[in-house]
């Protein structure tokens, strides 16, 4: 495919703009080196597969456009970070991050993601819970002559806990697996090092569906009138935290080169960042309304103490049953593109990949309606590429566009043909 890359009569560009259109041919010659499918590629190492997140960016096309579009040092952002991929791979390229969500399960993650903690605060975090949540492990069918005080007082703490009578958490929660949940959560809250308490806070929202009434056959929530019985979640928990654990470690090893991360809940359509203060643009936006952020997160997000049916109402394509789903996604979408063209630097790169979502029976092509609004938002198409969309939802997404922008300067738009509007 042929780059958008101004006149075909190089000998007519003005001096001002031959830079820009040899920078071009650099970046073009690098997207098209090799192929982008990354059809066996290994999607999970380190904390890419802290928690379970739908809709994931694959981390080696993240880190590809890092290499491309940046130098070591650099700021990345991505207006839309999600669980963090792209973050984590400009960190390990010696990059710093920035990224935004309007989920706080996705800002949970991602910054747990990003986080390196020591083995010793890790053992110091396992040593902690298992001691706070030792009455636990007494047996539930002892008379109360023979529990101990401990326990006692546990219960009791556990008991005045609102969610251990509030009918929705009654509804999705066996009362015995709620208030051990409950038990847990609780005792996650006394952990004082912010670090520790997201990885245990990661771990817990992690083993929910598990220990829930919803069906397993389904990525949405749906109630499962006749769902097995339940084990009780304390075990299951432990083992979900020696495993994060294990994966937050690892980051040990390859923080050397680590620059700044941060990871704030935020709306890409409104960024708190001054003009022009970013490097690059490296996302992953969201399919319209073809993975429901907020209905798969559903029970994490209650347990985050989040109203889901708010969250959605907020979330570039939510409400996705509604009409109006595709214009509002439009709309919001706009304002993002405007938005991330404000904070990049002149003449910088943003890289978006987009696919084709079904929506309401319709296929919306996402490329098109990118491209048309980035040009709006003062981007310019250098290049674009395909891939076969493998390892995403059953190849039904289809096709993905891999699309490299650059902001231009005014003068450079007016003297490459653009409009001052």
């Amino acid at each position: 495919m042929r780059s958008v890359s101004g006149p075909a009569d190089m000998s007519r560009v003005s001096h001002s703009v031959k830079p820009f259109l040899d920078e071009d041919r650099c970046l073009v010659a690098g997207v098209r080196a090799q192929a982008w499918d990354y059809t066996d590629a290994e999607t999970q190492r380190l904390t890419h597969n802290i928690h379970r997140y739908s809709g994931k960016f694959i981390p080696q096309i993240a880190a590809r456009a890092i290499s491309l579009l940046t130098a070591p040092g650099e700021l990345v952002l991505d207006p839309y970070c999600g669980s963090g991929t792209t973050l984590l791979e400009a960190l390990l390229l010696g990059r710093r991050a920035l990224g935004f969500d309007l989920s706080p399960l996705a800002v949970l993650i991602a910054r747990t993601k990003v986080t390196p903690v020591s083995t010793h605060d890790l053992d110091q975090l396992r040593q902690e819970l298992v001691q706070s949540l030792a009455p636990l492990r007494i047996r539930a069918d002892l008379p109360p002559c023979r529990s101990s005080q401990k326990q006692l007082t546990m219960k009791s703490h556990v008991r005045k806990d609102p969610r251990v009578s509030d009918g929705w958490f009654r509804k999705w929660f066996r009362p015995d697996i709620l208030e051990e949940l409950v038990a847990i959560d609780q005792a996650i809250q006394k952990i004082t090092d912010a670090r520790t308490r997201r990885v245990a806070g990661v771990a817990l929202s992690n083993i929910l569906r598990r220990s829930s009434n919803a069906h397993s056959g389904y990525p949405n929530v749906m109630f499962h009138k006749d769902v097995p019985r339940r084990s009780l979640p304390l075990n299951p928990f432990f083992h979900e935290l020696d495993r994060i654990c294990d994966m937050v470690a690892s980051l040990e090893t390859a923080k050397a080169q680590w620059q700044d991360a941060r990871v704030e809940l935020g709306n890409a359509a409104s960024l708190p960042l001054e003009d022009g203060s970013v490097d690059a643009i490296v996302s992953h936006p969201p399919y319209i309304g073809s993975i429901p952020y907020a209905e798969y997160g559903v029970l994490s997000l209650k347990w985050l103490g989040v109203d889901p049916k708010e969250l959605d109402r907020k979330l570039t394509g939510g409400r996705r049953q509604a009409r109006d789903v595709v214009e509002r996604f439009q709309k919001d979408y706009s304002r993002t593109l405007h938005e991330t063209a404000r904070v990049l630097r002149p003449g910088r790169h943003a890289f978006f990949m987009v696919g084709n979502p079904i929506v309401h029976g319709t296929t919306v092509d996402l490329a098109a309606l990118t491209i048309d609004l980035a040009n709006q938002a003062g981007f310019r198409l250098v290049v674009r590429e395909f891939r076969k969309g493998v390892n995403r939802r059953a190849n039904k997404m289809g096709a993905e566009q891999l699309l490299f922008f650059q902001k231009q300067a005014e003068s450079v738009r007016f003297k490459l043909g653009g409009s001052r509007a």
